[in-house]
């Protein structure tokens, strides 16, 4: 039987957790609440389920995949969309870098527009490691695509000052 603390001032102020059988883990806690009350605190183990009967009812039976084949299976689906999805990003930066080196080119025929295409396109694995090319789709003139230009940017200009009449 516990004893009592008979000094006031050795009353804990808080709640405080002491651990069973010398503070080794797994031996149970005991919870302080008052100097002199100990509450144990034991694991819970649940019943088993038992039947109308009274007699225990079996494990559901596992099915489907095990594991491994689950992982697997879920490897390859992810590998199947990332697959094309990095070839299509690929094809699309060769499409910006090859339009962007036009743009700063002072050729008489400046590229407007194209496309990446496999180098083989007779096959999934020709489309997905046959490598990809370049090619372009429409063509202008130097000097029709600086008119475009400046077209453009007056008329971003001219909607700009009915913008700033109708403010004011």
């Amino acid at each position: 039987m516990p004893t009592a603390i008979t000094n006031p001032v050795q009353r804990p102020a808080q709640p405080r957790l002491l651990s069973g059988a010398g503070g080794r883990s797994g031996a149970g806690t005991r919870t302080a609440t008052d100097a002199t009350t100990f509450t144990a605190t034991l694991p819970y183990k649940r019943p088993e389920a038992t039947t109308a009967r009274g007699a225990t009812a079996a494990a559901p039976a596992k099915e489907g995949l095990p594991r491994w084949a689950k992982g697997f299976v879920i490897g390859g689906v992810l590998l199947a969309i990332a697959m094309p999805a990095s070839v299509l990003m690929s094809r699309s930066m060769i499409v910006q870098e090859a339009l962007a080196q036009e743009s700063g080119s002072k050729a008489a025929m400046v590229c407007t527009a194209g496309e990446g295409r496999a180098v083989d396109d007779s096959s999934l694995l020709g489309w997905l490691f046959g490598g990809s090319y370049f090619s372009c789709g429409d063509w202008e003139t130097r000097e029709a695509r600086v008119q475009r230009d400046r077209d453009r940017d007056q008329a971003n200009y001219m909607a700009r000052e009915r913008a700033k009449q109708g403010l004011q």
